[in-house]
């Protein structure tokens, strides 16, 4: 077992959640479209050897996230491994080191799910850098292969090591464009990695799972430690996230979850079953999945992704409306209606939510979001746990915290 830190920010203690079939959600980072995923009839692989004295291009995306536009630029992992000589060259072992570049794919997505489930149990989370302002978490990699048994999903020590690397050196740029600049110009909100820092102690040259019991560590993306500084993190169902086989599905639910909002609700926490209206090629490009070469094809993967949400019983429905040319459908919109069991989680969300605005503001005295990390003594966070789980028991959800004047 990893070393157990103390928290010391009240922030690290409220991001805590002890129902483990929840995690949170951060939403401009986790709708972000981060990930390169491989479609079935050879589109863009995330494994990608560049040719001698070349590098790969970066791959430049642009998406929509509360009705604003946001350039993402996604910059491939470099890494080597051993291959076998094809050149016949006399060697021991007949092998030679070459390097190849790697975008963050869908087994990375699934890890980086896992890392942020295990972030949040109890005391596992620390705070570092310079001015104490960077979240920091320790665990072993046999922790992360434990964690993906559970939710059924397989990965070798090494696999989970080559991910982590992978999430620690692919570069993220998520940029904002300003008004009356050329396109692609405009101020950067975010350079860095998924985790700008990780340091696995076991030996890369080590064979299968050896060396998964070595300490782990990590510092989270600055997106992700603003988020948790700010508590601008929601739960949603990890269970779901999971047991989604598509990528898409799981982006869709995340954006479901970020963007159902209080409308045609009386009051906070009376949520209606307002429909929620996406069109194919919204998913498409927000999502960040690849295109077949055949419109059909890559409509039917949409298709897929959204059904694959009223079988898991997040949607009620999921009605299609076809935009045709003649016999040819060239597009669909979807107009999904929410679930009873997605409108709980949501009602769930919003009592975690506002549950910790309770605890900052015991502790603060102020309602307003925080600006810094609030110190915290262990007897304060004993007290601020035991709080907490007392509210949620009792207490209707209100609505978060006014941001800080």
């Amino acid at each position: 077992m990893s070393k157990i830190a103390t928290p010391g920010a009240l922030q690290l203690v409220l991001f805590e959640l002890e129902d483990r079939s929840q995690s949170h959600l951060i939403a401009l980072y986790d709708l972000a479209p981060r990930y390169v995923f491989a479609s079935r009839d050879g589109g863009r692989s995330a494994e990608t050897a560049p040719a001698k004295g070349n590098f790969v291009a970066s791959i430049k995306r642009e998406f929509t996230y509360h009705g604003s536009t946001f350039h993402l630029t996604i910059q491939p992992a470099r890494l080597t491994k051993m291959v076998n000589r094809d050149d016949g060259a006399a060697q021991a072992d007949g092998q030679t080191e070459i390097e190849y570049e790697v975008f963050p794919a869908e087994r990375e997505q699934v890890v980086e799910h896992v890392v942020r489930r295990l972030a949040m149990d109890r005391s596992r989370l620390s705070l570092g850098g310079e001015n104490r302002d960077k979240v920091q978490m320790r665990f072993t990699l046999y922790e992360i292969q434990r964690e993906l048994k559970a939710v059924g999903h397989t990965l070798s020590i090494r696999d989970i090591r080559e991910s982590l690397t992978i999430l620690a050196r692919s570069r993220i740029i998520i940029g904002k464009p300003a008004e009356g600049v050329k396109k692609g110009r405009g101020a950067n909100l975010l350079e860095s990695t998924a985790f700008p820092v990780l340091a696995i102690r076991s030996r890369p040259d080590l064979i299968g799972d050896e060396g998964g019991d070595e300490e782990t560590h990590l510092q989270f993306n600055p997106l992700v430690s603003s988020a948790i500084r700010n508590l601008e993190f929601k739960p949603v169902s990890y269970q779901w996230l999971m047991r989604l086989k598509s990528p898409v599905s799981r982006w869709l639910y995340n954006r479901l979850s970020a963007e159902y909002d209080y409308s045609g609700a009386e009051a906070p926490g009376d949520l209606g079953a307002k429909a929620m209206t996406l069109s194919a090629d919204e998913i498409i490009k927000n999502s960040g999945m690849n295109v077949w070469s055949r419109r059909r094809d890559t409509l039917r993967a949409v298709t897929s992704a959204v059904d694959a949400l009223v079988e898991e019983g997040i949607l009620t429905s999921a009605e299609k409306l076809y935009d045709k040319v003649g016999a040819r459908i060239e597009g669909i919109t979807y107009v999904m209606l929410p679930s009873a069991k997605f409108l709980a989680q949501v009602r769930k969300a919003q009592a975690v939510e506002s549950a910790n605005v309770a605890a900052m503001r015991a502790i603060t005295g102020d309602d307003r979001r925080p600006t810094d990390f609030v110190p915290v003594t262990p007897a304060a966070t004993v007290e601020t746990r035991a709080r907490r789980a007392k509210r949620l028991t009792e207490e209707p959800p209100r609505l978060p915290m006014a941001e800080a004047g």
